[in-house]
């Protein structure tokens, strides 16, 4: 079975949407599936990630509206596919019809919900109030929907056995891409911070255009350790007391590892399901990223560091949020499901 992916990943959106995607892709290959992927040609691109995988890549040099988009792949591809798998915002109704033609089912991950789309199978795996209702209007009938973090997207790394936590070591991370900088605020907070009292690794993307500056500033930290485009988060997940970082994705990844967390909102789709897990108690919202400050940051890190229980409650809500048993396995075999005609269960 051979299947498509359209997703891209640039500074300006980050790289959230191709690494679910590759975490998907290498579930289904391990299925049996044969994976290729389609991306635009951008700044900050994750062309390189995706070929060291394994995966071919057809790339588009233009595409400014849906139809472009699909016309320029259609023209590159030389078969057809049992399943599109579509992962962008700019994407939606126009763009999947046009690639019927090639393309037998389409799946579409969603986390906006406001457009149309032209599509078999809908995955949004973020938790939000009465969500259900949320693409009553904007799929046909019979698309099967997909919703909440049990199907979220997380590489088998983070269904390994559960490691040691080490106290008061920190994890900052904001993204692939992290187009706000906030990374350097994070590093300008762990400098107000007595060294003696946290260790902290922090993760930032190879194609962050700061890296050079970070690089500096961690140099000066004897006690901290960055990691560039790293492909074992878990593990430094599992090792955290507390981490620093944004919203989107890597909730899930959080809180399967039941690691309590510090968010800075940094894109308006983050708000609302960053704000509930707040009110559930699975993690604390900081805000939004042009609210933030070194200065903010350091007393944040200080007082939760300082309160353990506290630390503890907030992990225990974060572990209930994603089981344990669910999220990449289990849309796989959704997926494999919908090709074959069966009736998966949700």
């Amino acid at each position: 079975m051979k299947i498509l992916f359209r997703a891209d990943a640039s500074v300006r959106i980050g790289s959230g949407h191709v690494m679910r995607c590759l975490a998907l892709a290498q579930k289904l290959t391990e299925l049996g599936a044969e994976c290729h992927f389609v991306c635009r040609q951008t700044d900050g691109n994750l062309h390189d990630v995706i070929r060291q995988q394994g995966y071919p890549l057809y790339i588009l040099t233009r595409a400014t509206d849906e139809q472009q988009d699909a016309t320029g792949t259609l023209q590159q591809l030389t078969q057809n596919y049992p399943l599109l798998v579509v992962d962008h915002y700019a994407l939606a109704q126009q763009y999947c019809s046009a690639m019927r033609q090639c393309c037998e089912h389409i799946m579409v991950i969603d986390d906006l919900a406001n457009r149309q789309h032209d599509c078999d199978m809908l995955l949004d795996q973020n938790l939000l109030p009465q969500a259900e209702q949320r693409y009553a209007e904007l799929v046909p009938a019979h698309c099967k929907i997909l919703l909440g973090p049990r199907f979220a997207l997380l590489r088998p790394e983070f269904y390994q056995p559960v490691k040691h936590r080490q106290p008061n070591h920190i994890l900052i991370g904001f993204g692939g891409s992290d187009e706000q900088n906030l990374t350097s605020l994070a590093i300008k907070a762990l400098q107000q911070l007595k060294p003696e009292r946290f260790t902290a690794d922090i993760v930032i993307g190879a194609n962050n255009p700061w890296r050079a500056a970070i690089e500096q500033q961690v140099a000066c930290l004897p006690n901290v350790q960055l990691h560039v485009q790293c492909n074992y988060m878990a593990t430094l997940m599992y090792r955290a007391r507390l981490m620093l970082g944004a919203g989107g994705a890597s909730h899930w990844e959080r809180c399967i590892c039941a690691l309590p967390g510090l968010v800075v909102t940094v894109a308006e789709n983050q708000q609302a399901t960053t704000a509930y897990l707040d009110q559930l108690g699975a993690c604390v919202w900081l805000g939004q990223a042009a609210e933030m400050s070194a200065e903010f940051f350091a007393e944040q890190l200080c007082y939760y560091l300082s309160q353990p229980a506290l630390l503890d409650k907030i992990s225990q809500s974060a572990a209930g949020v994603v089981p344990a048993d669910a999220g990449t396995p289990l849309v796989a075999q959704q997926i494999l499901a919908l090709v074959r005609g069966l009736n998966g269960n949700n």
